[in-house]
């Protein structure tokens, strides 16, 4: 019965992790779309260490643990922004 506490902790433990997501994006051309799609993504206060890849289109950042931000608030951040989601992916 000792296993039971530690199978549940180790059960607990993984649900609140934090997700990685990447989010492809169109119509990025310069450093201020990469400036502006930081800038709402970070106003979220839901998502950490944010990268936007101008050479790829793609945004990537961690979600703040126990702050899930939705796919309608991930393409509303980034329609914010003055661009476009149009895949988003969870790790």
């Amino acid at each position: 019965m000792k296993i039971l506490p530690l199978i549940l902790g180790m059960m607990f433990s993984v649900s609140v992790l934090a997700a990685k997501v990447e989010v492809d994006v169109v119509g990025m051309t310069c450093g201020m779309c990469v400036e502006a799609i930081t800038k709402e993504l970070n106003s979220t206060e839901k998502a950490e260490n944010i990268t936007v890849n101008l050479d790829d289109k793609k945004a990537r950042f961690t979600e703040v643990k126990n702050k899930k931000l939705t796919d309608s608030e991930i393409k509303a951040a980034i329609k914010k922004a003055g661009y476009e989601a149009i895949k988003i992916r969870r790790y």
